[in-house]
């Protein structure tokens, strides 16, 4: 679902998962935002059920910074 397509709220809850992403793994804000979008688009194109792919979002990018943290 692009952006213009969600509603504020989604849109604020997908800046707020991302911000706290940054923190978590101190990557920085732009890299997040990336991988996030990436991610995303990647699942929506799969996802027969779109409920769930924030969530799924979330998870699968949070993995892969931990995993380049984890590389260097």
């Amino acid at each position: 679902m692009s952006d213009s397509a969600k509603t504020p709220r989604e849109i604020d809850s997908q800046q707020a998962t991302i911000a706290s992403l940054a923190r978590e793994t101190g990557v920085p804000l732009e890299a997040v935002q990336t991988i996030y979008s990436a991610e995303q688009a990647k699942l929506e194109q799969t996802a027969r059920i779109k409920t769930y792919v924030s969530v799924l979002t979330r998870r699968r990018v949070k993995d892969l910074l931990q995993d380049q943290r984890a590389a260097q």
